[in-house]
């Protein structure tokens, strides 16, 4: 029978990424090499995490990503805006526990086609998260500084750091009036982070909400995350791993993937009272990197980036023997880099709908819903549109509020087909199957719309729009 590994005990992490969760595992668990039982089943699901890493699964959504993508074509139906894809919630140089660095993020977001990318370092003082960043643009590329503090990510217009040194601000309220005080003819901005951790947290005086965060999504995923961690010490789950994060790279980072009803929930209660921008947060720090050593003849090092290794002998796992035959102490048995900049922040992108690429700009189409989040992983959503027509004229664009009069009709345009669902109210209106839909509106309300995609028998969410509120 297994043993565990070491008697010390480890604080479960507050930094809900993969390589802590695991490196707790590894030093809090006994290493088994039998597979635990499936996760629950997210909506739109057939497969758990678990069995979506299985190569034939990964190679299944690959063929029909590669289907899907080859089907995209440019969308007719026009907002009046570019579309730039931005990245919210984005850490590099700003903690231990950041792998990445501001010149790599610049190099990944050229690559991924990234336009826009709003920092969110964590505020160290004395460092100056506005000051001691970027700011503007480099190599076409428009940077903006923040901090995700407090339960937000803040984008304020000036330093804040002295007031995060000497704990000025005694109360939320005060802290988001701190983050928005104007400079100028300008504001700051600020969003909540983190939403499932604040359902009864107010948001009327925030400009938006992450409904959508790598990190949030990885919550349920304790049985996958055993799964993992398993891998490090069974020969034949760590070449699985290797051979899908070799062939199928993007397919491996988007088996988490699902939808979180309880963050859109919130947001679909907050909507009828006050406008509140839904964004995507990446929560992007390079730092899902694990490697696997061979220490002894009868032992492994497994190190999971930024924590200290953990040896591991063939007494607590026995097949570990495998894995060491023919090495020598030293050799590196494996290294698996799950999220380098590129693949997150091609995993999901907050669109926003702008005319120049412009720091006001910018800032001033976040707080009115110019945008929309897609995971673009799937398929580059670029072009799609939701607007608001009267009499064949638009007249607002997601995020626009327009008035309740004869003729107005709410239209919808998406690069491919897919399962378009129109909310009215946080309740499915009108359902779709197809690339485009028109909706006459009789009612007041507010309008939002999302598509799924189907790959590999499962619906996943491919696009969340902004609403158009109608009074």
């Amino acid at each position: 029978m297994p043993v565990t590994t070491q008697s010390f005990k480890l604080a479960k992490p507050a930094i809900y990424t993969l390589s802590a969760l695991v490196i707790y595992s590894i030093a809090t668990t006994s290493f088994s090499a039998q597979s635990p039982a499936a996760n629950k089943l997210g909506i739109g699901r057939k497969y758990s995490t678990i069995e979506r890493m299985n190569l034939e699964r990964l190679r299944a959504v690959n063929a029909d990503k590669s289907r899907i993508q080859k089907a995209r074509q440019p969308v007719k139906l026009q907002t009046g805006f570019n579309d730039y894809k931005a990245i919210l919630h984005a850490h590099a140089e700003d903690s231990a526990h950041t792998g990445g660095t501001r010149p790599e993020l610049l190099a990944a977001a050229k690559n991924a086609g990234v336009k826009i990318i709003m920092l969110t370092d964590h505020v160290r003082p004395p460092k100056d998260f506005i000051n001691d960043s970027w700011r503007g643009v480099r190599d076409g590329v428009l940077f903006i500084p923040g901090a995700e503090s407090e339960g937000f990510l803040v984008y304020p217009q000036r330093s804040i750091i002295q007031a995060h040194i000497s704990k000025s601000f005694k109360s939320r309220d005060e802290y988001v009036r701190l983050v928005k005080e104007p400079v100028g003819q300008d504001r700051g901005d600020i969003f909540l982070s983190h939403v499932e951790e604040k359902g009864d947290w107010d948001t009327s005086q925030l400009d938006g909400l992450e409904i959508y965060n790598i990190h949030s999504d990885l919550l349920d995923e304790a049985e996958f995350v055993r799964w993992l961690q398993g891998s490090f010490t069974n020969p034949d789950r760590l070449k699985q791993l290797e051979t899908g994060l070799a062939e199928f790279p993007a397919e491996v980072f988007g088996a988490l993937q699902d939808y979180l009803p309880t963050i859109i929930a919130k947001w679909d209660r907050d909507l009828p009272s006050h406008r509140l921008t839904g964004v995507a947060a990446n929560d992007c720090h390079h730092n899902q990197l694990f490697t696997v050593k061979a220490v002894a003849d009868d032992a492994i090092e497994v190190t999971a980036f930024p924590d200290p290794p953990r040896k591991i002998t063939t007494k607590q796992a026995p097949r570990i023997a495998e894995m060491l035959n023919g090495r020598n102490v030293g050799d590196v048995i494996s290294k698996l880099d799950f999220d380098p900049y590129e693949r997150s922040l091609s995993f999901v992108a907050t669109h926003i709908l702008v005319n120049e690429l412009k720091e006001p700009s910018v800032r001033q189409a976040l707080r009115q819903g110019h945008a929309f989040v897609a995971h673009d992983w799937l398929c580059d959503a670029t072009g799609f549109a939701f607007i608001a027509e009267r009499n064949g004229k638009r007249i607002g664009v997601m995020g626009d509020e327009v008035k309740l009069e004869k003729g107005l009709k709410l239209r919808l345009a998406a690069p491919v087909a897919g399962m378009i669902k129109l909310f009215w109210n946080g309740l499915v209106v009108q359902e779709a199957n197809a690339d485009k839909l028109d909706f006459a509106v009789t009612e007041a309300g507010v309008y939002r719309a999302e598509i799924w995609l189907t790959l590999d028998g499962e619906q996943r969410p491919w696009i969340y729009s902004n609403p158009i509120r109608v009074r």
